[in-house]
């Protein structure tokens, strides 16, 4: 058993001390949006509306919501 234990040792050192520098920098692409984050409450039933028509249009919940603020926005 402590020969086991020995081993573990061992390779536990090999691989700690093998210090491998990156091939390559990972940076994320910086993009610019003229975006603000906003949070809100709404019907559970609403958004199990709104989930399946984003699904059925294949589209993102959040460019329905943009679109109906817009239209809603442009219709006084």
């Amino acid at each position: 058993m402590s020969h086991k234990k020995l081993e573990l040792s061992e390779l536990l050192k090999k691989v700690n001390s093998s210090t491998r520098k990156p091939l390559q920098k990972v940076t994320p692409l910086k993009q610019e949006k003229d975006e603000t984050q906003f949070s809100f409450w709404m019907e559970s039933n609403l958004l199990k509306q709104l989930k399946m028509r984003a699904l059925e249009e294949d589209t993102s919940i959040k460019n329905i919501i943009n679109k109906s603020i817009a239209s809603y926005i442009s219709n006084k």
